[in-house]
């Protein structure tokens, strides 16, 4: 009844009524007690002739992901050196921003542009350890101010960007 994700997979709810089955934690509408049925497997539910749920896609679980974040974090990737900019995160996705945000933060642990820095971060870092000087590196990755990047590296890493390179 209080919809806890933390009981995701270890039971499912089937609706008889409409016969369909979901996580525990869905947001859809709560159904009369006396046309739920509790399995302990997603199995056991579709034995019952129960279908999946399309507002919690129970039968993804745990692999779920909305479509909107795969465009997103492509774009993050293939936009490392761009600054991020949540009006373009809202046109690509077709969500709200309150939603990206939530999102980040429930399953990511971290703000959009807090993730997207890292994406880039780690990428300065690669290219680095393969040889690069680091300034090459800031300027690939978008920084355009060694002093920020350095402060930014530093904090990511708990080491300037030079100690990578000195290392190979």
């Amino acid at each position: 009844m209080g919809k806890d994700a933390g009981f995701d997979g270890k039971f499912y709810v089937g609706v008889h009524s409409t016969g369909i089955y979901c996580l525990p934690s869905c947001k859809a509408r709560k159904p009369l007690l006396k046309n739920v049925v509790f399995y302990s497997t997603r199995e056991e539910a579709i034995a019952a002739g129960l279908r999946s749920c399309k507002r919690c896609a129970a039968e993804r679980y745990p692999d779920y992901l909305p479509e909107w974040l795969h465009r997103v974090l492509r774009y993050m990737r293939e936009h490392r050196q761009d600054r991020l900019n949540e009006i373009a995160l809202i046109k690509l996705s077709g969500v709200d921003i309150s939603t990206i945000r939530r999102y980040f933060k429930q399953h990511l642990n971290a703000t959009p542009l807090g993730f997207h820095r890292r994406i880039r971060l780690n990428f300065a870092r690669e290219f680095i350890e393969q040889g690069n000087d680091y300034l090459s590196a800031c300027y690939e990755c978008g920084y355009e101010s060694a002093s920020g990047f350095r402060d930014a590296f530093t904090k990511q890493f708990g080491k300037p960007p030079g100690a990578f390179y000195e290392r190979n």
